[in-house]
């Protein structure tokens, strides 16, 4: 059977891919190598992973007489570097991802199958027939849900009441920067739209919102399990939606948010906690001789230029710290 053409234009250049030298652009300089004649997909061409988290279809075809079958080798890498929720250039590398994998055709044309996950960066295809060899890459990246197509996947998760605020507070319900198609990475290796950190997201978590969102859940179950169990150590009075949330909450970033006064025998958000309403997590233990007899603000002013350094901005003079409690609050727009 005749082999259908195409017009996306080929090459069987060494190193046809080209660089983009244009000062501070966000397209990567990178030569990529190229072999072989192709008849699709472009060398350097963009996929999208959908909105709906499913990966674009591929097509990877060589121009060839020779006889097959035809032996296929991928690998795909991804370095993840620093972006924050901003859309501009992104940081310095803080973890790079790969994978590999194969596969053999009969025919000239192999659709990509990354291991039936979920992946994005830079793919790598090699065929090889009889004495002849092929090497194409091309980049994969990812495109946000919508709102709505969050809210209505939690739905289908149990025991997410309230993660969808969460999701909001962490990075206003959103997976991937626009401007160049990769997942939000955060200093502390927080990934995608729930920046979970511990366990540490696997390569497909960091891609697929879908799958983030499931490890996410997840944990946030085990959380909202933790507060319950807490709770029912003092059974009286029984603890309220919005107390289990704010506990839950507190949990997820770090640390409780109530303690037990055992002279009025209530719950209480704990007392020592000032927070900085100028950041998310961000607060003051008043019980620190440093930090007593001033106000938030005046905290602020001496601590606010350590906060960029993380825990190495935290010494006896900046004795801030990161605070399950004060995210609450802010979850909770307080």
């Amino acid at each position: 059977m005749a082999t259908k053409k195409h017009s996306t234009p080929s090459s069987s250049k060494k190193g046809a891919g080209k660089t983009n030298k244009t000062k501070n652009t966000l397209v990567k300089v990178v030569v990529l190598e190229d072999v072989g004649t192709w008849v699709r997909p472009a060398s350097g061409e963009k996929f999208y992973i959908s909105n709906a988290a499913e990966m674009p279809q591929i097509d990877f075809e060589i121009k060839t007489d020779a006889a097959g079958p035809v032996q296929w080798s991928w690998k795909i890498v991804w370095d993840a570097k620093v972006s924050g929720l901003k859309e501009k250039p992104r940081g310095k590398l803080i973890e790079s991802f790969s994978e590999a994998g194969s596969a053999q055709t009969e025919g000239t044309t192999w659709r990509a199958n990354l291991n039936n996950r979920t992946l994005g960066g830079l793919l790598t295809v090699e065929a090889k027939v009889e004495k002849l060899t092929f090497k194409r890459s091309v980049y994969i990246l990812g495109k946000n849900p919508t709102k709505s197509e969050v809210s209505a996947f939690l739905l289908t998760i149990p025991d997410t009441v309230g993660f969808d605020k969460l999701l909001d507070q962490e990075t206003g319900t959103k997976h991937f920067i626009d401007l160049d198609g990769e997942p939000i990475v955060a200093f502390d290796k927080g990934f995608g739209i729930t920046q979970m950190t511990n366990p540490a997201p696997s390569f497909e978590q960091a891609w697929s919102w879908k799958e983030n969102i499931k490890a996410g859940s997840h944990l946030y179950a085990q959380k909202q399990k933790a507060a319950k169990s807490m709770f029912a150590s003092h059974p009286t009075p029984a603890a309220t939606e919005e107390m289990i949330s704010n506990e839950t909450y507190s949990r997820w970033n770090g640390g409780s948010y109530y303690h037990w006064n055992a002279t009025s025998e209530a719950w209480e958000r704990k007392s020592n906690i000032l927070c900085d309403p100028a950041t998310g997590n961000i607060g003051w233990d008043t019980n620190n001789e440093g930090n007593q007899n001033k106000s938030a603000e005046d905290l602020h002013q001496r601590d606010q230029p350590t906060y960029s350094k993380g825990k190495s901005g935290q010494d006896k003079d900046h004795t801030w710290i990161y605070s399950g409690v004060c995210y609450a609050d802010h979850v909770n727009g307080n």
